[in-house]
C-alpha cells in the first residue's frame, strides 16, 4: 500500500502481521491434509499385520507369534492411540491458535481500518492546514502590508503633532514667563499691600487701645459721678430728715390757731413763685433765643420748666405744714426770706441731682457708643486677619505652582506635558483675585 505518502511504522507492522497471517491460514488447510494421510498409513498397516498374523495363525508357530503380534499389536495400538491423541491435542491447539490467530487477524484489520480513516481524516486535515495556513500567510502579508501603511501615516502625524506641539511648547512658555511676570508685580502689589494692611491694623489697634483708655477713663467719671449723686442723695435725705424732726415737734393747737396766718402767707408765697416762675419763663424764653439752632435744647428746656414748676408748686405744699411747725415751735413770726432761701437751696440741689444724672446718663450713652465702636472695630480686625490669613494661603498656592511649573520646565528630558498649559486659567484666576483684592482694599481705605 503505496498511496504517495509512507505510512507510520505502527500501522506498517500491523499490514505485516496481517499479511502473516493469511499466509499461515494458507497453509493450515495443506497441514489438514497431511495429518490424514498419516492416520491412513497407519490403518494401512494395522490392517498388513493383521492379515499376517491371521496367516501365522495358521500354524504351530502361529499361536506364540500370534500372542506375540496381538501384544505388538496392543502396544502398536497403544502408541497409535497415544500418538493419535497426542496429534488430535497438537491439532485442537493448532485449531484454537488459529481462531485465535484468526480473531486478531480480524482485530488487526480493524484496527488498521480504522488506522487507515484516521490517516485519510489526517490528511484532509493537513491538507485543509495548509490551505488555511496558506491563506492566513497572505492575509497576514495584506494585514503587514495594511499596517506598514498606517504606520507610515502615523509617523507623519507623529512628526505634524510633534511640531505643533513644540509650538504650543514655545507659546506656553512664553505665556508662562509672561504669567511669571505678572504674578510677581501682584506679589509685589499684595507684599504692599499686606505692609499697609499690617500699618492700617497697627493704628486700628492704637485707636483700640486709645478707645480702652478713653471708656477706662469715662468709666471712671461714671463712677465719680454716681459717688457723687449718692452723696447728693444722701444730704437731700439727711435735710428732710431733719425737716421732719422740726415737723414732729411742734404743737397741733399752736399750728391751728396760727394756720389762718400761714395760708395768707402761703398765698404770698404762691403770688411769689409765680411771679418767679414767670420771671423764669422769661429767661427760658431768652435761653431759647439764644439757642435757636439746637431744637432739642429747647424741647429739654420747656421739661425742665415744666419739671421746674411742679416741684415748686409740690415743695409749697410740702413745706407749709414744716413752717408752721417751725413757726409754733419757735414762737416766733415767719421769715419770707428764709423761706425762699431753703426753697433756693433745694431748687439747686434739685438742679445739681438733674445735672448730674442727665451727666451720668450722657455718660453711659458714650460708653455705650465707645462699645458699639470697639465691636466695629473687632469685627474689622478679624475680618482684616481673615483675609490677611486668605491672600497668604492663596499666595502660598501661587508660590507652590510656580515652583512645580519651574520644576517640570528644568525638566527638558520628559517629553512636554499640557499641564502647563492647563495652568493658565488657574493662573489667571489668581489674578483677577488680586486685582479684586486690591480694589477691595482701595475701597476701605
Amino acid at each position: 500500500m503505496d498511496c504517495g505518502l509512507r505510512l507510520p511504522p505502527v500501522i506498517e507492522e500491523v499490514m505485516d502481521a496481517a499479511d502473516d497471517l493469511c499466509e499461515l491460514k494458507a497453509e493450515l488447510p495443506g497441514l489438514g491434509d497431511g495429518l490424514t494421510d498419516k492416520e491412513r498409513v497407519s490403518l494401512d498397516d494395522n490392517e498388513e499385520k493383521e492379515e499376517k498374523d491371521m496367516d501365522v495363525g495358521n500354524g504351530e508357530k502361529g499361536l506364540e507369534e500370534e500372542k506375540e503380534v496381538k501384544e505388538e499389536k496392543v502396544e502398536d495400538e497403544e502408541r497409535d492411540e497415544k500418538t493419535r491423541l497426542e496429534e488430535e491435542e497438537e491439532l485442537e491447539e493448532l485449531r484454537a491458535q488459529v481462531v485465535q490467530l484468526m480473531l486478531e487477524l480480524e482485530e488487526a484489520r480493524e484496527v488498521s481500518q480504522r488506522h487507515e480513516e484516521s490517516y485519510n481524516e489526517l490528511q484532509g486535515l493537513l491538507e485543509d492546514e495548509r490551505l488555511a495556513s496558506a491563506n492566513q500567510a497572505e492575509s497576514f502579508t495584506k494585514q503587514i502590508q495594511r499596517l506598514q501603511a498606517q504606520l507610515r501615516s502615523v509617523q507623519e502625524e507623529l512628526d505634524s503633532l510633534e511640531e505643533e506641539k513644540a509650538s504650543e511648547l514655545w507659546e506656553a512658555q512664553e505665556e508662562l514667563r509672561v504669567a511669571q511676570e505678572e504674578v510677581q508685580e501682584l506679589q509685589q502689589a499684595a507684599e504692599e499691600a499686606a505692609a499697609e494692611r499690617e500699618n492700617d491694623i497697627a493704628l486700628l489697634q492704637e485707636e483700640l487701645c486709645r478707645v480702652r483708655a478713653e471708656l477706662e477713663r469715662l468709666h471712671n467719671t461714671t463712677q465719680e459721678y454716681e459717688l457723687e449723686l449718692t452723696t447728693l442723695r444722701a444730704e437731700i435725705s439727711m435735710k428732710n430728715q431733719r425737716k421732719e424732726e422740726q415737723e414732729q415737734t411742734g404743737e397741733v393747737g399752736q399750728l391751728k390757731d396760727k394756720c389762718r396766718s400761714l395760708m395768707d402767707e402761703c398765698q404770698s408765697l404762691r403770688n411769689d413763685n409765680q411771679h418767679l416762675a414767670e420771671k423764669l419763663q422769661l429767661l427760658e424764653q431768652q435761653r431759647d433765643r439764644e439757642e435757636q439752632d439746637s431744637l432739642k435744647v429747647d424741647e429739654e428746656q420747656a421739661v425742665k420748666s415744666e419739671i421746674y414748676m411742679s416741684i415748686l408748686q409740690t415743695e409749697q405744699m410740702d413745706r407749709v405744714e414744716p413752717c408752721l411747725q417751725k413757726n409754733s415751735s419757735e414762737n416766733k413770726a415767719v421769715n419770707p426770706e428764709e423761706k425762699i432761701e431753703d426753697l433756693n437751696e433745694v431748687f439747686t440741689l434739685q438742679d445739681q441731682l438733674k445735672q448730674a444724672e442727665e451727666r451720668a446718663s450722657q455718660v453711659q450713652r458714650e460708653c455705650e457708643g465707645l462699645k458699639g465702636e470697639l465691636l466695629e472695630l473687632q469685627g474689622l480686625y478679624e475680618s482684616s486677619q481673615k483675609e490677611r490669613a486668605e491672600l497668604e494661603a492663596e499666595l502660598h498656592r501661587c508660590r507652590a505652582e510656580l515652583n512645580r511649573l519651574a520644576g517640570r520646565k528644568a525638566q527638558n528630558s520628559c517629553p512636554p506635558s499640557e499641564s502647563p498649559v492647563l495652568s493658565i486659567p488657574f493662573i489667571g484666576m489668581v489674578v483677577i483675585m488680586a486685582l479684586i483684592w486690591c480694589c477691595w482694599t482701595e475701597l476701605m481705605s
